[in-house]
């Protein structure tokens, strides 16, 4: 019975959706000297302005930005407040179905962990645990203090929180346009095995010998802590390999058969997710022995653009194809819908953890990076359409109106300029003289909203005198024409 009454809360709370704060409720929440400002987009952002009215940063609501689901199978929705410059001015939580916090530790753990961003920056390495010693903090590796029991929860808010925060970034804060994102194009298919991905670029390599190793922590306190690097100086500490499986011709020359399908029902309920393979034939090992499945990797960050790109380990299970090399292999995922585009290059970086010392030892890191970037023949991209100018809107909208009326104007002009005597002589001069005006009344006057004005008279001689753009004209296309 318990186990049926817990199915049945998931349910429940796997069809929960958490709401959008109105701007009432927004605006209560801003602490002075900021107030809210102007909405940016169509997913609860919000600019937040000075007292002055001038741009301070934005406010928005995770849950539409970043949908990852928890535990109760519903996103975690966190109300977080960012400067311009990327700081985290506040964090809140407004809702989640966590079982964790709801029937067990209580809220108060939940609100607290969430409170330690306050000040932080996107910038930032952010990890959740609490490292020993001084070595994180001076690597400048910022480490949250997680709540016990609660570890999967925390990383889950805490990816949730990044991740929406840096699709706002991406946008908003250093100028880097929002294009459609990039998806694989299922019609699309090759012939591929693995000698064709490392031949095309495909799949990219970093080699970091343990030489190389020991040179990044060289004059360090740590440079000594890793015997086996100096015991055989010329073996790999890491053998990197990093392949984008969104593309199936790409999967299926990297994945056996079985891996592939898995990856293709995975693909088919996260449409928007890229899933990225990597594999370290070194000794590496991509994630520390705390990782924890299903959550951001400890021990790998991703850039493009200069702003992070939020990675989650997919959890699945991983069989390699026919001379893939060996070695330690997951498979991370993105959401193309945060800004990420795999047809340009994109930095992965693999952290190197050294400790010094046996109690309370001090943490020191150093960082190994690789560009990568899938050929653009794998993905379509949706066709953006430039909007046309203001004056070609005005004078779609008004065609059929446009049409009559310089139908009228032609037939009026025609008659007057060729049988203006013939038409004042006839007996229903009278009657087709009032036709005509209620016409111009009703037609061009009422409907039409055409007249002759003074100020575009006035507005054409300053742009004669003063230079500019006569364009202004074709905005009101109807009055245009009877001049």
């Amino acid at each position: 019975m318990r186990m049926l009454a817990a199915l049945l809360w998931l349910l429940s709370a796997a069809g929960l959706r958490a709401e959008p704060l109105t701007p009432e409720a927004l605006a209560a929440r801003i602490e002075p000297p900021f107030a809210l400002g102007a909405p940016v987009n169509d997913d609860g952002v919000w600019t937040v302005v000075n007292l002055d009215g001038t741009d301070a940063g934005y406010i928005f609501q995770t849950a539409p930005l970043a949908p990852i689901p928890g535990f109760s199978g519903a996103p975690i929705d966190i109300l977080v407040t960012i400067s311009l410059e990327g700081r985290f001015l506040d964090a809140e939580i407004v809702s989640h179905n966590e079982p964790i916090f709801v029937s067990g530790l209580g809220e108060a753990p939940f609100h607290a962990f969430v409170a330690q961003y306050r000040g932080l920056s996107i910038s930032d390495t952010i990890t959740v645990g609490v490292p020993y010693g001084a070595g994180a903090a001076a690597s400048g590796h910022i480490a949250l203090e997680g709540v016990t029991k609660a570890t999967a929860s925390v990383r889950i808010a805490h990816e949730s929180i990044l991740a929406a925060a840096f699709a706002v970034a991406r946008e908003k804060m250093q100028g880097v346009t929002a294009r459609p994102p990039a998806a694989p194009d299922p019609a699309h298919d090759e012939d591929l095995d693995w000698a064709d991905l490392v031949a095309q670029g495909l799949a990219t390599r970093r080699l970091v010998t343990n030489a190389e190793a020991d040179a990044a922590f060289a004059g360090t306190l740590w440079a000594d802590d890793d015997p086996e690097a100096k015991a055989a100086p010329d073996a790999p500490y890491l053998d990197l390999w990093i392949v984008d499986l969104g593309p199936p011709a790409i999967a299926r020359a990297a994945l056996s058969p079985e891996t592939f399908a898995r990856v293709q029902q995975f693909l088919a309920i996260a449409t928007h997710d890229e899933p990225i393979l990597l594999i370290d034939a070194g000794r590496h090992g991509l994630v520390s022995a705390d990782f924890v499945r299903n959550t951001a990797p400890d021990l790998l960050t991703a850039t493009q653009d200069g702003l992070p790109v939020a990675l989650r380990d997919a959890d699945l299970d991983i069989g390699l194809a026919d001379g893939v090399p060996e070695g330690t292999a997951m498979i991370l995922r993105t959401d193309r819908r945060l800004g990420f585009d795999p047809t340009r290059d994109w930095q992965l970086a693999v952290r190197a953890v050294r400790a010094h010392g046996s109690f309370r030892p001090e943490l020191g890191t150093a960082d190994f990076t690789t560009l990568h970037r899938t050929d653009a023949r794998f993905f379509l991209r949706p066709v953006v359409t430039a909007p046309a100018a203001p004056w070609i809107e005005a004078i779609r909208a008004r065609q059929g109106e446009l049409a009559i009326l310089a139908s009228g104007l032609a037939a009026l002009m025609g008659g007057l300029l060729v049988a203006q005597s013939r038409i004042a002589g006839l007996a229903a001069y009278t009657p087709l003289r009032l036709v005509v005006l209620a016409a111009v009344i009703g037609f061009v006057g009422w409907w039409g909203q055409g007249q002759l004005s003074i100020a575009t008279v006035m507005g054409v001689l300053r742009t004669a005198i003063e230079g500019g753009s006569f364009a202004f004209l074709l905005y009101d296309p109807f009055s245009l024409l009877i001049w």
